[in-house]
């Protein structure tokens, strides 16, 4: 398994550089008729659409409720740590009048990265009215009730970094799966954007031209999206094991083998427990997560899906299926190779020669892809694959520390910050609302980074949030981070106000009873505030 050495950038600030970038932009271009003539096309909505009528307050019954806890079965079960929507509930079909999502832009699709991550209209929000703190903060603080455990909240202004809202946000608290956001934006940094895993098939003895090999080892690279046959077009899937079988029988025909071969397993490049001893008994046999392996099919699973279907070893499932298909291709090959039905796995230790590979998507589309669909999986690998790039080992241990280690390099303030795990299914992680939002800001400040913000799942349309917010001033607007484990209800992301201004918030219930119903509806509750409500002191008092 390779790796490659941890690119290092000085700490950054990103927020400030937010605005250095927005100020550039305003002036090197033209601001007419509220926007900004000369910036790339596409980087922006045309122009600003009609805003919803501002209010400091919000009623119990402006959010829609959160999906039942019977509506699937992770999401019934109060130790679950993934994030499902009830696919039994139905998005409404109407939408706000207000422009998409901030971040609609996936990575590598054009427009700036200010425009791509803040879907701001024409960078005008500079100009926009930022919320006042003493009329946002009595409205938080009714939309965030519970009735028992604890909350804490951070509110954060985009552009100027100015703590909007603070609840004990500096305290921290076990986030669940917003520590997804750490992991991607620490893989993002570390791995970079653009690199792809990749998965090899190895000749032994390895010598070539040799017509007496005796195995053909599968390499595991670190990819865990692992299809049947390549598939350009989707994330889960990109590289195939058919694929790799199939170049490789090719070529050991081209080398003139001949005879029997037997498939092998080289999995040793994760070290350590494959299973986190500070998860809970339960976290594996419910199909939130399988062993922790650097190769497997569909996130752990047989088949592509966000179904609780996840394999015991999905290392040797993955073998064994890539063995099926070298017998098959060899077999229409009909030169005189046979493959062995046995399947045991080995260290390759750098021996012999490499006969074809497969590479996956780019980390910043696996990176979207787990946050969108809160695969616990792809967390785990994605932690260890950055861990051994870092110098670490690709342990949990070794991917706690690297991803600490990145972002404390990026500028945040891990003070507090504890983490075991990199999916966030532990309930000993230790996460403040503000070093969340404070990586939410790196994201959308620094190019190649990005998709850490632009990833996350947009209310009422897409991902775990499908069909949260749906028919609010939420949908399409607010992208965010869900988070649920058996007391624990959390909502991390992005927000552009009913004045256009953009925010980054962090939400975080824990010591909650029961199916969280009433933790979720609060935090749903209080993005969708922000969202619907301009909060500046004018609007919250218009007076007699």
């Amino acid at each position: 398994m390779t790796s490659r050495p941890p690119r290092r950038r000085p700490a950054a600030r990103a927020i400030p550089r937010t605005l250095g970038a927005a100020l550039a932009l305003l002036l090197t271009g033209t601001v007419t008729g509220g926007q900004v003539q000369g910036v790339q096309a596409g980087a922006a909505p045309s122009g600003p659409a009609p805003a919803p009528a501002v209010s400091s307050t919000i009623t119990a019954g402006a959010a829609s409720p959160p999906a039942s806890a019977s509506s699937t079965a992770s999401a019934s079960s109060p130790s679950s740590a993934s994030d499902p929507s009830s696919p039994a509930a139905t998005a409404s079909t109407s939408s706000p009048a207000r422009p998409a999502a901030p971040g609609a832009h996936g990575p590598g699709e054009g427009g700036s990265t200010l425009a791509a991550v803040l879907g701001l209209s024409g960078l005008t929000a500079l100009l926009d009215p930022m919320p006042d703190p003493e009329a946002l903060a009595p409205a938080l603080d009714e939309a965030l009730t519970v009735s028992s455990g604890t909350m804490s909240a951070a509110v954060v202004d985009v552009l100027t970094g100015e703590v909007l809202y603070d609840r004990s946000a500096e305290e921290p608290a076990v986030p669940a799966s917003a520590v997804k956001i750490l992991t991607g934006l620490a893989a993002l940094e570390v791995l970079g954007p653009g690199h792809r895993y990749t998965t090899g098939a190895v000749a032994l003895p390895g010598r070539v031209g040799d017509r007496d090999v005796t195995h053909v080892v599968l390499d595991a690279g670190g990819d865990v999206l692992l299809g049947t046959g390549s598939n350009a077009t989707s994330v889960d899937g990109r590289a195939g094991l058919g694929t790799l079988a199939r170049q490789a029988a090719e070529e050991l025909a081209t080398r003139g083998t001949t005879g029997t071969v037997t498939v092998r397993l080289d999995d040793s490049g994760y070290t350590g427990p494959e299973a986190s001893p500070d998860w809970s008994p339960d976290i594996v046999p419910s199909g939130n997560v399988s062993a922790v392996q650097p190769i497997a099919t569909h996130g752990g699973r047989p088949a592509a899906g966000t179904g609780t279907n996840r394999l015991h070893d999905p290392a040797l499932y993955a073998a064994e299926v890539f063995r099926d298909h070298l017998a098959r291709h060899a077999r229409d090959l009909d030169v005189g190779i046979r493959v062995s039905d046995s399947v045991r796995r080995l260290s390759l230790k750098g021996r012999g020669s490499e006969l074809a590979s497969v590479t996956s998507a780019t980390v910043a589309q696996q990176v979207t892809h787990m946050l969108k669909t809160s695969d616990n999986q792809v967390a785990e690998a994605t932690g260890r694959n950055l861990a051994l790039a870092a110098g670490e080992d690709g342990s949990f241990d070794g991917a706690s520390r690297a991803i600490e280690e990145a972002v404390s390099g990026l500028g945040v303030d891990t003070a507090g910050l504890d983490l075991v795990d990199a999916s966030g299914l532990s309930g000993r992680n230790r996460v403040s609302p503000l070093q969340l939002t404070g990586s939410l800001g790196i994201a959308a400040g620094e190019p190649g980074l990005e998709a850490a913000a632009t990833g996350l799942p947009v209310a009422g349309k897409e991902g775990t949030l499908e069909h949260r917010m749906v028919g609010t001033p939420a949908q399409d607007v607010v992208r965010a981070k869900t988070g649920t484990l058996s007391s624990v209800a959390s909502l991390t992301g992005t927000v552009r106000t009913a004045d256009e201004r953009q925010l980054v918030f962090s939400f975080i219930a824990n010591d909650q009873p029961g199916v969280l119903t009433d933790a979720r509806f609060a935090v749903d509750r209080a993005a969708v505030l922000l969202a619907g409500c301009g909060c500046r002191a004018d609007a919250a008092d218009p007076g007699p």
